[in-house]
């Protein structure tokens, strides 16, 4: 089985990731729009990422056939953090390769596998001197059998198994039977935020932007514009607790007020109104906090 996957032609980078599903057009975009294929921003990547999949390279030698299984075990992230045997290029491909496999395994994507084959050095020795002789495309889909907080992966051919019974027949009969879209009738007095002056806001902090958009102040997202939306998604955070006014509430200025206000998406927003203790996170709180998620994730 293991010996059907070693390929004998050596087919270009480009017309493997098209065939695999992957959108190409881009390739086009630089000096020499007649040769996309040659574009170095994608032909020496290892790894492609599209829509509904993702297309990694991997080595014909590191592959493995034990109980009727075809896989490889790897770790990108290693590599993406070595700088002993690796350039700098190689470990922006190894850090695309790890996020490729990740983005596989969270959305439970088909990963199509390009076999390559040739002259595959050691981490011992020089990697720069690896030379790609063969390669071809798999025409059956991988996927992510295992991965660890440590980044060390196991990818397997053959498709996504079906996902795993969450409850036994027994703890589903013991959680007994849920009432869903009953009516209830709710008497209570609750305390309101003035609705004008949130689409106030909004047309404030919009009208201050670099594109018109409304975008959240900590991680700078706004709503695709080509979205066709009922209502806005970026919300409007207030900086004072409700419970900081007067029962019969308190009169302010427009300047008084967009003082305390802040547009947040709703993820922010979220992680806003959740600092443990009560209170809210402010906003270099929250920039720190995003930035730092984001580095991680990252690498």
């Amino acid at each position: 089985m293991l010996a059907e996957l070693k390929p004998q032609t050596k087919f270009l980078v480009y017309d493997l990731v098209s065939q695999a599903g992957v959108d190409t057009s881009d390739w086009a975009n630089y000096a020499r729009p007649t040769v996309p294929a040659s574009n170095p921003k994608y032909c020496y990547n290892w790894s492609f990422e599209g829509v509904d999949r993702a297309v990694v390279c991997l080595w014909f030698a590191e592959m493995k056939h034990e109980g009727g299984v075809t896989f490889q075990c790897l770790n990108y992230r290693e590599i993406a953090a070595s700088r002993r045997h690796w350039n700098a290029s190689q470990r922006k491909r190894a850090a695309g390769m790890d996020h490729a496999i990740q983005l596989s395994r969270n959305r439970r994507l088909p990963i199509r596998v390009i076999v390559v084959d040739g002259s595959r050095r050691s981490d011992a020795d020089d990697e720069s001197r690896s030379h790609v002789e063969r390669r071809t495309l798999d025409p059956e889909p991988w996927h992510v059998a295992a991965y660890d907080d440590d980044g060390n992966c196991r990818l397997q051919r053959g498709p996504w198994p079906p996902p795993a019974e969450t409850f036994t027949p027994v703890e589903i009969a013991a959680a007994g039977s849920f009432a869903e879209g009953a009516k209830v009738e709710i008497t209570a007095q609750i305390r309101e935020r003035c609705q004008r002056l949130r689409e106030l806001a909004r047309a404030h902090f919009a009208k201050r932007s670099i594109d018109g958009r409304l975008h959240c102040a900590v991680c700078d997202w706004a709503p695709p514009p080509s979205f066709a939306l009922t209502g806005p998604i970026v919300e409007i955070h207030h900086g004072l607790g409700i419970g900081e006014y007067p029962a019969d509430g308190r009169a302010l200025t427009f300047e008084e007020a967009i003082q305390h206000l802040t547009p947040l998406c709703p993820n922010c927003h979220r992680i806003a109104h959740a600092k443990p203790g009560g209170g809210t996170f402010t906003l270099d709180e929250l920039k720190r906090g995003v930035k730092s998620s984001v580095s991680t994730t990252a690498v």
